[in-house]
C-alpha cells in the first residue's frame, strides 16, 4: 500500500513483510470474489491533456468504453459559467453520452508532471523508518520542493538479499487541480495512479520494453525481473513528423533508456532478447511498428490481455484503462511470487481519502473474530474445569491440614513409645536378667570386685564395678565373657587393660523363659 509523506512505516524484516503480503492478497480475494457476485463494476478514467477514455469493466470482461478530445482551457476559462472546471464538465458530458454512470473511479495520471525512483535498501541512508530515508532521499534529488510535491511509496520488492522501493513524487497543483474537477463533477477519484504503472500492469510481462505511444506524451519503461527499473514520460507532437522521422526518433528514445538502464546495471546489462510492446493511440499504424520492429533492435510482440472484450474494441488505445481496472481484478491481485509484490500504488493524498481500515487493523479484526469462534466452545470446558480444580484444591488443603496434625501427634509420642518399648524388653527378659544379676555379683564376690550400680538399657546391661588393682579387674571382665551368657568379647572400659574401675557394658545373648 501507498505510504504518504508523514505517515512512515517502520521497517518491517522479512517474516513481517510476507505476513503483509499474503494478508493482502486473503483480502484481495475476497474482495474480488464478493464484486464479481455482486456485479460490481470498476469505472476507469485516463485523462491526458488532450483526451479523456472512459471504460467500464465488470469482473473480466470490458463492457462499456467511450472516448474524447479534451483541450485544457486557459485560466479565465477555466471556470464556466455553471461554475463547474472545464475537465470535470468533459468527463460528465462524456459519462451521459456513453451511459456509463459511476459515483467512484480509478483515475489516471500522467508521468509528465511526476518523477519516480527505484531505490534499493542498502542505497537509502540511515533512518529509524524506510519513510523517513526515502522522504530524505526524495528531498535531495527531485526538483520539486517537499512544500510543492506529495510523495508516495511502496515496497516492491521483498527478496532475501535486498528490498526495492518505488518512490514517486507529483506536483501539489497537478494532483489538486484533477481531484478537484472529478469531485466537483460528481465522481470520487479513490485511486490516483501513474499511467506506468497501469501499463505495467495491463502488459503483464516479467522482462519487456513498454512503449505506449499517444499524441500529447510518450511512456517509455524499462521492466526486468517484474520490476519497472527505468520510468519516463515524454511530451512530443509526432504531427510534423513522417513516418521515417517518428520512427527514428522513437528508437532514439528506446535506446537512451536501455543505455540508462545499462549504466546502472554494469554487471546486468538488459538483455537483447527483451521483447517490445507497442501501446497507445499510435500503436494501430502497423506500418510505424514494422519500422520501429526493424529500426529498434527489438523484437516487437503483440499485446495479449488477460482480459475478454470485443474483437472491435481499440484495444491499444484503452490499455492504460484496462490496466486501471486490473488493479482491482481478481486476475493480477494475488500476484506475489519471488518477492515482486504487486504494484498498488495510490497517489491520492491522504486528505483526499475517506477513512478505512488498514491491512493491519483488517487482520487484526479478522484474527480476534476467528479467535473469539474457536475458543468461545472452550469457555464452558474451561469453566467446569476450573470449578473442579478449586473443590479439589480444597479438599487438598483440608488433607494437608489433617496430616500435619498427624504427624506432630506422631512427634509427640516417639518418646513415650521408645521408652514403653525399652519397658517391654525388659518384662519380657525379666526372669533373666535376675538371673544376670546374680552371675554378675557372684562373680564379684568371688574376685573381690565392688559393684556400685547395674543398670538395664532394654538390649544391653551397664555394670559399674572397682577392683583393687588392674590385674583383678581384666579378671573379673575375663570371668564375665566365660559365664557363656553375654555377647563376646565384652567391649573393655577406657583405659583397659590398666583400669581399675569403670563401666561394663554387657549385651546378653538371647532371653529365656521364666
Amino acid at each position: 500500500m501507498a505510504e504518504k509523506k508523514g505517515k512512515a512505516r517502520t521497517k518491517s524484516g522479512v517474516l513481517s513483510m510476507d505476513l503483509n503480503s499474503a494478508l493482502r492478497a486473503i483480502v484481495r480475494s475476497i474482495t474480488g470474489k464478493l464484486e464479481e457476485w455482486l456485479g460490481r463494476p470498476v469505472i476507469t478514467l485516463d485523462i491526458d491533456s488532450k483526451s479523456i477514455r472512459l471504460l467500464e469493466m465488470k469482473g473480466n470482461v470490458v463492457k462499456k468504453w467511450a472516448e474524447a478530445s479534451f483541450e485544457t482551457s486557459k485560466p479565465a476559462e477555466e471556470e464556466p459559467a455553471s461554475g463547474l472546471p472545464a475537465l470535470g464538465k468533459a468527463v460528465r458530458q462524456l459519462m451521459a453520452s456513453s451511459g456509463i454512470k459511476a459515483k467512484k473511479a480509478v483515475a489516471s495520471l500522467s508521468g509528465l508532471y511526476t518523477v519516480s525512483r527505484v531505490l534499493s535498501e542498502s542505497a537509502l541512508p540511515p533512518a529509524p523508518t524506510a519513510g523517513e530515508a526515502i522522504l530524505e532521499v526524495a528531498n535531495e534529488t527531485m526538483p520539486l520542493p517537499e512544500h510543492r510535491r506529495y510523495l508516495a511509496w511502496q515496497t516492491i520488492s521483498n527478496r532475501e538479499n535486498e528490498r526495492l522501493f518505488l518512490a514517486v513524487g507529483v506536483s501539489r497543483e497537478v494532483i489538486d487541480e484533477e481531484v478537484h474537477a472529478l469531485k466537483a463533477a460528481g465522481i470520487d477519484p479513490y485511486v490516483v495512479e501513474l499511467r506506468s504503472m497501469a501499463l505495467v500492469r495491463a502488459v503483464d510481462k516479467k522482462q519487456a520494453l513498454i512503449l505506449n505511444i499517444d499524441s500529447p506524451s510518450i511512456d517509455l519503461i524499462v521492466v526486468v525481473n517484474n520490476v519497472p527499473e527505468v520510468i519516463r514520460t515524454i511530451a512530443w507532437n509526432p504531427n510534423q513528423l513522417s513516418l521515417e522521422e517518428t520512427a527514428e526518433y522513437l528508437t532514439t528514445m528506446l535506446e537512451a533508456n536501455v543505455e540508462f538502464y545499462n549504466s546502472h546495471h554494469l554487471e546486468t546489462p538488459l538483455d537483447p532478447a527483451t521483447p517490445l510492446v507497442v501501446t497507445g493511440q499510435l500503436a494501430m499504424n502497423s506500418d510505424l511498428v514494422e519500422r520501429l520492429n526493424a529500426t529498434s533492435g527489438y523484437h516487437v510482440e503483440p499485446l495479449v490481455l488477460s482480459v475478454k472484450y470485443p474483437a472491435y474494441l481499440p484495444v491499444s488505445q484503452y490499455v492504460v484503462n484496462i490496466g486501471l481496472a486490473l488493479r482491482k481484478s481478481a486476475i493480477t491481485k494475488n500476484k506475489v511470487q519471488d518477492g515482486i509484490l504487486p504494484l498498488d500504488l495510490n497517489l491520492l493524498p491522504g486528505t483526499y481519502r475517506p477513512w478505512r481500515p488498514t491491512s493491519r487493523q483488517v487482520y487484526a479484526i479478522i484474527v480476534l473474530i476467528a479467535g473469539f469462534a474457536l475458543l468461545f466452545p472452550l469457555f464452558d470446558v474451561a469453566s467446569e474445569a476450573m470449578s473442579k480444580t478449586a473443590i479439589l484444591e480444597a479438599k487438598f488443603k483440608t488433607l494437608d491440614s489433617q496430616l500435619e496434625l498427624k504427624k506432630r501427634e506422631i512427634q509427640k509420642r516417639e518418646p513415650l513409645q521408645k521408652a514403653v518399648a525399652e519397658y517391654q524388653k525388659i518384662v519380657d527378659r525379666e526372669v533373666s536378667f535376675e538371673k544376670d544379676v546374680e552371675v554378675i555379683f557372684g562373680e564379684a564376690e568371688k574376685l573381690g570386685v565392688t559393684v556400685n550400680s547395674i543398670r538395664h538399657r532394654g538390649t544391653s546391661i551397664e555394670v559399674t564395678c572397682k577392683a583393687e588393682d588392674y590385674l583383678i579387674f581384666r579378671e573379673y571382665l575375663k570371668a564375665l565373657e566365660g559365664i557363656g551368657r553375654f555377647l563376646s568379647p565384652i567391649p573393655p572400659p577406657e583405659g583397659y587393660p590398666y583400669t581399675t574401675s569403670g563401666i561394663i557394658t554387657l549385651e546378653p545373648l538371647a532371653a529365656e523363659g521364666g
